[in-house]
């Protein structure tokens, strides 16, 4: 009787273990319970679409680096999964990072890749968009991708660039002194997919999207902030000298790339998407971008309530509103930061035109167009309050980046500079969790929400 009641407690206890390990190899969220990317991404740009020039003019790019070193890397990085990710995010912790030797890093990449690809997939089925090089009639310039495969399975969003970016935003807040580097190259993760010809840039664009928005949702998991703790824990025991560094907010001249200049053949996407937005300023959403010009706190919360239809002002819901002043005022200061470190003549002054908003052109006209702070504003705050209000994200998050978008409409910022804008809040977002003024202004709204929403 003894030995059967051991065999059982043995049992149990090998089921536990089991479960346990079971978790650690799932991913914080699945694709069901992430905001749906279709309903606050746009479509991407057919080939008939002023906006595919963008795209063709990246692939040309992409193409010309295939026979250089930095083409090799992106053929290297074309394996797909956690053991890739484990050697480019470990030479750039400086780490040896494996299953066995660091097993809790691997766990926070594991499950921080597998949500962040989670997060486009309803997208790539809706859209099946056809591939770079099956659209131009060519094979993929990559070591390791299955090319049969690539044809069955939609180019939007990039789900390699979402599984690159959503592990470097994780261990970027998990170790915040090597910041820079980690998001660096989480970034350029993402460009060597235009560099094969797997994908165009808009798909890569709309994957560190979609890919920042499971980040901010992994927030609100039980699990992410533990294990957060224990890679952290991991990684100083290994490299303890890395604790003395400072780790202020990122260097985002050492993570995005250049602005676009009209040497570029970039440049001429940035002109497609300037026209094709200037013919909706006569129109009701030209309107709305006069108005997404005031980027009040009160301006910003009347736009974020009317979006999500829940009332956010500052009698209604103080707390929210004290947290919206705050990461406001943070954001504007970052991009701020980055406008410094090179100047881009905004579109309206470049073409010697007016702009939608008459008044502002006087303010602005010697101010830079890299990056848009308003696109760094709006995505930012939507990113915020999905961890607030997550019954709501689709509808934050869509007005979040339409918000951006209404200053290509006015004519103050080309579209490269509002993608710009967008990446940065979400790096900027990485460090603002291991701020602890901005986690107790997040913990107080999120009180709030959950004590009005009973």
């Amino acid at each position: 009787m003894k030995r059967t009641k051991i065999f059982t407690l043995l049992l149990l206890f090998l089921a536990v273990c089991i479960q346990f390990a079971t978790a650690q190899e799932r991913e914080y969220y699945k694709r069901a319970e992430l905001p749906d990317a279709v309903l606050y991404l746009p479509a991407p740009p057919d080939t008939a679409d002023m906006l595919f020039a963008a795209d063709f003019n990246r692939w040309i790019w992409g193409k010309s680096l295939r026979p250089t070193p930095r083409g090799t890397q992106a053929s290297w990085e074309s394996l797909y999964g956690t053991e890739r990710m484990a050697t480019v995010f470990g030479e750039a912790m400086g780490i040896t990072i494996t299953k066995e030797g660091t097993p809790a890093i691997w766990n926070l990449m594991r499950r921080a890749g597998r949500t962040g690809n989670n997060a486009v997939k309803s997208a790539k089925e809706h859209y099946m968009r056809v591939r770079p090089f099956a659209r131009l009639n060519e094979h993929v310039a990559s070591e390791f991708d299955d090319e049969a495969g690539l044809r069955k399975n939609g180019s939007y969003p990039s789900g390699h660039t979402a599984l690159g970016w959503a592990t470097a935003l994780a261990l970027a807040e998990m170790l915040p002194e090597l910041q820079d580097t980690i998001l660096r190259r989480g970034f350029e993760y993402g460009e060597s997919r235009v560099i094969v010809g797997a994908h165009w840039q808009s798909d890569v664009d709309a994957g560190r999207l979609a890919s920042s928005v499971a980040v901010a949702r992994m927030h609100r998991h039980p699990d992410y902030a533990r294990e957060l703790a224990a890679a952290r824990a991991e990684y100083l025991k290994l490299n303890p000298t890395v604790a003395n560094k400072a780790a202020s907010y990122p260097d985002a001249t050492h993570i995005l790339d250049q602005p676009v200049t009209i040497e570029s053949p970039l440049y001429y996407g940035d002109v497609a998407a300037y026209w094709q937005a200037k013919a909706e300023r006569g129109t009701e959403r030209g309107q709305q971008a006069v108005k997404d010009a005031d980027d009040s706190v009160e301006a910003l919360l009347q736009g974020f309530s009317e979006a999500s239809g829940v009332k956010l002002s500052a009698s209604a819901t103080p707390q929210t509103a004290t947290l919206v002043a705050w990461t406001r005022n943070t954001l504007l200061t970052e991009a701020g930061k980055l406008k410094k470190s090179a100047f881009r003549e905004r579109p309206y002054v470049r073409f010697g035109e007016p702009s939608l908003i008459p008044e502002e052109e006087a303010d602005n006209g010697n101010s830079s167009s890299y990056p848009s702070a308003s696109a760094t504003l709006g995505w930012g705050l939507a990113l915020v309050l999905v961890e607030i209000a997550p019954d709501h994200s689709e509808q934050i998050l869509k007005y979040g980046y339409e918000y951006g978008y209404s200053r290509v409409i006015a004519g103050y910022h080309f579209a490269s500079d509002v993608q710009a804008g967008r990446v940065l809040a979400a790096c900027v977002l990485c460090r603002m969790h291991n701020d602890p003024v901005f986690r107790e202004l997040l913990d107080k709204a999120k009180q709030e929400w959950e004590s009005k929403n009973k």
